[in-house]
């Protein structure tokens, strides 16, 4: 049996979070719209701020430190960094789709995590999705000094669902979601975005559009 191959009975569904449960780019330009109100600065700001992110890779000081010195900004880059951090994550909201999507794993007797790489602030976001309800654990990489795609992070976010490392592992990143995924011995799904998958050398189980298309793919229902 290959390391994906599993029984079809329920296990453990792990999620990732940005661009997978929550919408990344709506809640930064969220943020970004808060930032320009404070610092009562333009619609050109907003735009400024979400070209300039690069999806979150950017680093933020500097980040900060363009916004700083193009509209002269008083505070120093580290307190608009810090302000950042504290105030992002507050700003995010599941996609649409979401919560009903876990309410059909769980009845279907899946336990649910959320696997993520990323600060400890990342914690922040999980608790501003509000679906503590619905989760039965998560892992951060910083708060367990590993990432995704190392075998260990899987592991231990499985085990903070309570059970064994079985099931499905959902998300938006082919490195780190879907390779990681595999070598961990899980079922993929990709979530595209629109993307057509282009590595000849694996592939997910399935490519989905939403969480709703990738709940109805695990639970057998579409």
């Amino acid at each position: 049996m290959a390391a994906h191959e599993q029984r079809d009975g329920p296990g453990v569904v792990l999620f990732d979070l940005d661009n997978t449960l929550a919408d990344r780019e709506a809640a930064f330009r969220r943020w970004a719209e808060h930032f320009a109100a404070e610092h009562e600065l333009d619609g050109s700001c907003v735009q400024f701020l979400c070209m300039s992110d690069g999806d979150g890779y950017v680093p933020r000081d500097e980040l900060f430190g363009a916004i700083r010195n193009r509209y002269g900004l008083t505070p120093a880059v580290e307190e608009l960094v810090d302000r950042y951090r504290a105030e992002y994550p507050r700003h995010f909201q599941p996609a649409s789709d979401v919560r009903g999507a876990l309410m059909r794993l769980r009845e279907n007797g899946w336990k649910i995590g959320i696997v993520t790489n990323g600060p400890p602030s990342q914690n922040d976001k999980i608790a501003s999705l509000g679906l503590g309800d619905l989760i039965d654990g998560s892992c951060v990489s910083a708060d367990v000094s590993v990432e995704k795609p190392d075998r260990r992070i899987f592991e231990l976010a499985a085990a903070h669902c309570g059970g064994p490392l079985s099931g499905w592992m959902v998300g938006d990143s082919a490195d780190t979601d879907i390779a990681g995924g595999q070598a961990a011995g899980l079922r993929t799904i990709w979530v595209s975005h629109g993307r057509t998958w282009d590595r000849p050398d694996y592939a997910p189980d399935a490519v989905v559009a939403t969480i709703a298309e990738a709940a109805a793919r695990i639970t057998g229902r579409r």
